[in-house]
């Protein structure tokens, strides 16, 4: 069953996340094919978009689980979900299970296995036979959880914005693969939400790293062009247009390429370079550049 998520407090191996400290902690979670770097501290695992792991699956609570993670060790903890979660295939009872070096998490229809753990951490292994028992347990035993909460009882875990990374940084390259081998409609579903979720935010003016705008516009641009779908062309120039930003130069190097081939909404990109034209007289030699190649795209809107 696959299933959107959104990342914060994860980053991948290669990427360091603002507002992170320099110090990265060693500890990994294999999840959907990626490995996933996890940094020192606790955070959750839910549906809701507040988790630093957001899953969008019926059978995760809003809060279901939290990992905590201190130098290279870990532990896991049930936050009262409706489903419970397993560790190596057995049902986690209440309380923290400490967690040792590939053992697998399941929450709801998910398996996440973490790496990376100090190799005297230990944790309760069933054997294989009971294992597979466990994991091949019929779904008809667990229940959508559309609740808001997960228990009655307040979660003393929040998320922290300044840790939140978007999923891009993850998704993105696969659906840059997606989209070179013809898979349109795949690259579409992974990601059409945290486009969405990027927009919002800018349309009310929450602060957005400029490498995830870049990369939001970027894919929203290929996805244009591979869809032949204009509204996404008017999503990149919305997204900036709500930064009160320049296009960066790899967007509009795409949206030359595009825009011979896609309509797209003349207006907005009119609006948008009236607002950076009023901006102007603060911009140096290369802004300035930059806004007559923007300029350049003009006539091929025109030409549609």
């Amino acid at each position: 069953m696959n299933r959107t998520f959104v990342l914060g407090g994860f980053a991948s191996s290669n990427t360091p996340a603002a507002g992170y400290p320099s110090h990265q902690a060693v500890i990994r979670l294999r999840y959907l094919g990626h490995n996933l770097e996890v940094p020192e501290g606790q955070f959750v695992i839910g549906r809701s978009s507040k988790c630093q792991l957001s899953v969008d699956d019926p059978l995760i609570s809003r809060q279901h689980a939290v990992l905590t993670v201190t130098g290279d060790n870990a532990t896991v903890e049930d936050l009262g979900s409706r489903n419970g979660i397993l560790v190596n295939g057995q049902k986690l009872t209440l309380g923290v299970r400490g967690l040792a070096d590939g053992d697998t998490i399941t929450v709801g229809s998910q398996v996440l296995t973490i790496h990376g753990i100090a190799s005297g951490s230990t944790s309760s292994r069933p054997r294989r036979a009971e294992m597979q028992t466990l994991q091949t347990a019929n779904q008809a035993d667990f229940k959508e959880d559309p609740t808001d909460v997960t228990s009655t009882t307040p979660s003393p875990y929040k998320a922290a914005p300044d840790r939140r990374v978007n999923e891009l940084t993850l998704v993105g390259a696969v659906a840059e693969k997606a989209l070179a081998m013809g898979r349109h409609e795949d690259a579409l579903r992974l990601l059409e939400r945290p486009l969405r979720e990027i927009l919002t935010r800018a349309r009310a003016a929450k602060p957005i790293d400029a490498p995830v705008a870049q990369r939001a516009a970027f894919l929203a641009v290929k996805l244009a062009g591979a869809l032949n779908k204009g509204e996404w062309v008017d999503y990149a120039v919305e997204l900036y247009s709500s930064r009160r930003e320049l296009l960066p130069q790899p967007v509009v190097d795409e949206l030359y390429t595009v825009l011979r081939k896609v309509r797209c909404d003349g207006a907005k990109l009119k609006d948008y370079l009236d607002v950076m034209r009023e901006l102007s007289g603060s911009f140096g030699p290369n802004e300035r550049f930059q806004i007559s190649r923007i300029e350049g795209l003009e006539p091929l809107v025109g030409l549609k």
